[in-house]
C-alpha cells in the first residue's frame, strides 16, 4: 500500500501546540513514529483505568473477609410521664 503523506502545523503562540513541538524535537526516534504512537494512543480506549486497577485489587484484598455487622445492645423502651407515674403508684401500692 502507498504511503500516505499530511502536513501539520504547530502555533507556537499555542501552549498544546508548542508543547507538544517540543516534544517531537526532543524525542530520540522517529517523529513520525511518535506522532502515529500518539494519534493511536488518544484514539484506542485504555484496556484498564486506574479506577479498574484499584478497584479490582481492593476486591483481591477483601475476597476471604468475612464482614459481619456487629450486634447493637437494645435499648429499653422510653416511658412517657404517664407510664412513669402508673410504676410508681404500683411501686408505693406493693410496697416496692
Amino acid at each position: 500500500m502507498k504511503p500516505k503523506r499530511i502536513s501539520i502545523r504547530f502555533n507556537m503562540e499555542n501552549e498544546a501546540d508548542r508543547k507538544a513541538w517540543e516534544y517531537l524535537q526532543g524525542s530520540d526516534g522517529s517523529r513520525n513514529k511518535a506522532v502515529i504512537a500518539a494519534i493511536n494512543s488518544y484514539f484506542e480506549p485504555v484496556n484498564s483505568s486506574i479506577a479498574d486497577i484499584v478497584w479490582q485489587t481492593i476486591r483481591e484484598c477483601f475476597q476471604n473477609v468475612s464482614m459481619i455487622q456487629p450486634l447493637q445492645e437494645e435499648q429499653p423502651p422510653t416511658l412517657t410521664e404517664d407510664e412513669n407515674a402508673l410504676l410508681d403508684s404500683l411501686d408505693d401500692f406493693l410496697g416496692g
